[in-house]
């Protein structure tokens, strides 16, 4: 039974997240501050292409 909670410690602990993940990155946060979202797909109308990225180029930004 000790054994089982030393693992179940050691699961949870290697489980949290690591320091400094939890922010978005840069470009992501410009999209959002300038009043656009973040699409993996072509902007859609009535929505228009900001020309920004979001996560780190991987998505469009794209603002109603």
């Amino acid at each position: 039974m000790r054994l089982l909670c030393l693992l179940f410690a050691i699961f949870l602990f290697f489980c949290q997240a690591f320091p400094g993940n939890a922010q978005a990155p840069p470009d992501t946060l410009e999209c959002v501050r300038n009043g656009g979202s973040c699409n993996s797909q072509p902007c859609r109308l009535p929505s228009q292409p900001t020309g920004g990225t979001c996560h780190n180029g991987l998505l469009n930004c794209c603002k109603w």
